[in-house]
Parts: structure tokens; sequence; C-alpha cells
């Protein structure tokens, strides 16, 4: 497993990470990994998005919606 090492890190930047780290119940090195990876690696599609994309891939969806009519009327009680 490929190995970092950041040197020269602020203080500042060191003591962030070590309470946004605390804030996640994670280790230093455990939060700065979760970081790098959330912005370096392409996030996942979430479901819509996923949706949206293989409609476009078929020329989209068209759905026929329903004749609307008027709502029904309701007796009074007293």
């Amino acid at each position: 497993m490929p190995a970092l090492l950041v040197r020269d890190l602020s203080e500042e930047g060191k003591r962030a990470l070590a309470i946004r780290a605390a804030e996640h119940g994670r280790s230093q090195q455990a939060e700065a990994k979760v970081i790098l990876e959330e912005t370096l690696l392409p996030a996942s599609d979430n479901f819509i998005t996923m949706i949206r994309k293989n409609a476009q891939e078929v020329g989209g969806i068209d759905l026929e919606l329903p004749t609307r009519h008027a709502p029904r009327t309701t007796g009074t009680l007293l």
C-alpha cells in the first residue's frame, strides 16, 4: 500500500486536522486519507443523477401525464 509523507504542514493545518479527526472519531491519518480521497477521486453519482444520465443516453423519457379532474365535493355533516 502506498504511503505519503507531508512535510512542513503549518501548525494551524495540523491543529485543524486534529480537530476534524476528533469530530469524526478518526485518527489524523485516517482523516487525512478521507480528505484526500473525497477531494481527488470522482464522486459516485447519486441515484437521481444516475437515472437522468441513463435517460439522456437513450434520448430521454417522455411520460404521458394523466388528465386532471376537478376535486370531488364532500358532503356536510351539519
